[in-house]
């Protein structure tokens, strides 16, 4: 589906590192699996014994050259076929295969940047613009994954050009000024505040660059104003041109997946017989082409030009903005390794997106291998590294660390993944589901108390709540407790968690507890925590074994210690 510059950057340099053991292998499997735990949805035993035999940056480099897993073939092919047989379409249906590629995907890594990207780029199925889109909206999530190791500047062109981004953000049909009408200026503002540049300027290490001790904004209203002339003209590709008509189209998946068309000078005359049906604004700062359009950083784009020419300058202007390799490569780090990056560790990334042909591939493996990745501080009082893992990243490694078996396709040829529901309200987020484009978490969020009193980030925090407390947990129950291999009348709409190696030691508490502290804990677990869990499984002397495996799982699953990542 996604060829050619998508995916150029494959890299493929395996036979490059012979056959000795690599110098960069993890010292043991606990290092192996936290290594994963930041890389992938979740370490698993191959996995852990693929990076301890090629070494982090080979495994990386085997990631980054793996073909992309996409959904929209199927998720096209679920939706057809229900369809068909006059069945309800929603949304659940991209979300079923969502959970199935962060379970099951061999490209993991490109599945968690994709995810890592879904959190910046925000387009949600909450806006009723695009919540019917089911099948494009798999498609913007699979362009993500498709960019997700190519060049930056063709990730911002992509998202931009995308239908559904342009709908959720309202460039889709933004026209030309009217009598008593005006550019959108929605994408002109998001683009610049959260896709590339932010509102202050920034050195490399993220530090705001000050002006008599004052922060210097990146943009101001006026620029706004200018920027949304770019963005205009946009509709779908396959509108009618012949005739013309700038509201027709959009008929096809494939339409509503493809790159716009845009009514601009490329198709219609600026002026004279069929101007009328030119859409694109090029005039300059002052509304006539006599003037050019002033932009970021006091960058100005030509007046006259096609729409293609307009964005294209807008967007090579914002790629090469001094700020997007700190803005962007911040970001990256705290979906990855830690909410409270160091200004060093920015910086080193932040180089490395910087220099001359650099990709996202060549990011996200300087984020994994960099030294504050690997070798993270000891535990103390006060200490800031790390983060809260997600609710749905405990969900899939304990799926995938506990061999999790996907139901068969069901007679749409849908696999069931999310216990009949999409889990969005249990887990204060989704795939694609964010309440505003501000993503379920801003990343310089801080918890009120000692995160904001030591002026520490905590962006995972904020969907944490009394509340969400609670429907997590109902959630990992029924994830858990009521979805293994073996138990009596099982569910057909979850994966079935995989027991065995728990009830193998049934017997025996302590080895149970150890099981634990090796799949989900890697070797971190307090002793405080271990003699908790060997007292509670001691304590159930009278149940099954199936019962004290799961409850030794479910317990964990709602831990402080798991839910922390290091």
């Amino acid at each position: 589906m996604f060829t050619g510059a998508a995916l150029a950057a494959s890299h493929d340099r395996l036979f490059a590192y012979g056959f000795d053991v690599p110098a960069d292998a993890p010292a043991n499997a606990n290092e192996a699996a936290r290594f994963l735990t930041q890389a992938t949805f979740g370490p698993t035993p191959a996995d852990i014994a693929r990076v301890t035999a090629l070494g982090y940056d080979a495994w990386i480099e085997e990631q980054l050259g793996k073909t992309p897993t996409f959904g929209t073939p199927f998720v096209e092919q679920v939706v057809n076929a229900r369809t068909a047989a006059s069945q309800s379409v929603g949304q659940r249906q991209r979300i079923n295969r969502w959970y199935w590629q962060a379970a099951y995907a061999p490209d993991q890594l490109r599945q968690r940047m994709a995810w890592a990207l879904s959190q910046i780029f925000v387009i949600s199925d909450q806006n009723s613009a695009i919540s019917g889109y089911v099948v494009p909206m798999t498609g913007y999530y699979d362009m993500l994954a498709a960019d997700a190791f190519g060049s930056y500047r063709t990730l911002l062109g992509d998202v931009t050009w995308h239908p559904m981004m342009a709908r959720y953000l309202s460039s889709f049909r933004n026209q030309k000024p009217g009598a008593t009408t005006s550019p959108d200026e929605n994408y002109a503002r998001e683009v610049m505040q959260l896709f590339s540049i932010g509102l202050v300027l920034r050195a490399m290490d993220f530090s705001p660059i000050l002006d008599n001790g004052v922060e210097i904004p990146t943009y101001d209203q006026t620029t706004i104003t200018h920027t949304a002339k770019v963005f205009t003209g946009f509709t779908w590709s396959d509108a009618p041109t012949n005739p013309p008509n700038f509201y027709g189209g959009g008929l096809t998946f494939a339409a509503q997946n493809a790159p716009m068309s845009c009514f601009g000078t490329e198709l219609f005359p600026a002026t004279g017989t069929g101007s009328n049906n030119m859409r694109h604004d090029i005039t300059g700062d002052d509304g006539t082409t006599a003037t050019s359009k002033t932009v970021v950083g006091g960058v100005t784009i030509p007046p006259n030009q096609t729409c293609a020419q307009d964005v294209g300058d807008m967007l090579d202007i914002l790629a090469a903005h001094p700020n997007v390799p700190p803005f962007i490569s911040r970001q990256l780090i705290q979906r990855f390794v830690t909410s409270n990056p160091t200004p060093a560790y920015i910086g080193r990334v932040a180089q490395v997106m910087d220099a001359p042909g650099a990709n996202l591939g060549d990011v996200v493996k300087a984020i994994l291998l960099d030294p504050e990745a690997r070798i993270p501080p000891s535990l103390a009082g006060g200490d800031s590294y790390g983060k809260l893992r997600e609710p749905i990243l405990r969900l899939t490694a304990m799926w995938r660390a506990f061999n999790a078996q996907p139901q068969a396709p069901d007679t749409y040829g849908e696999i069931q993944m999310t216990a009949g529901s999409t889990q969005t309200s249990a887990f204060g987020q989704g795939p694609l589901e964010s309440p505003t484009v501000f993503n379920f978490y801003q990343p310089d969020y801080q918890e009120p108390g000692p995160f904001a009193d030591n002026d520490r980030y905590s962006p995972e925090l904020q969907i944490v709540s009394e509340s969400s407390v609670y429907s997590a947990a109902n959630a990992y129950y029924n994830f858990s407790a009521r979805a293994y291999l073996g138990m009596t009348s099982p569910p057909a709409d979850r994966p079935l968690v995989d027991l065995s190696a728990l009830t193998a030691n049934a017997n025996n508490p302590a080895a149970m507890v150890a099981t634990i502290d090796s799949k989900l804990l890697y070797g971190t677990m307090s002793p405080n925590m271990r003699a908790t869990l060997t007292s509670m499984v001691s304590n159930l002397s009278g149940a099954s074994a199936g019962e004290k495996a799961w409850s030794l799982l479910y317990l964990t699953l709602m831990s402080p210690e798991f839910a922390t990542q290091r």
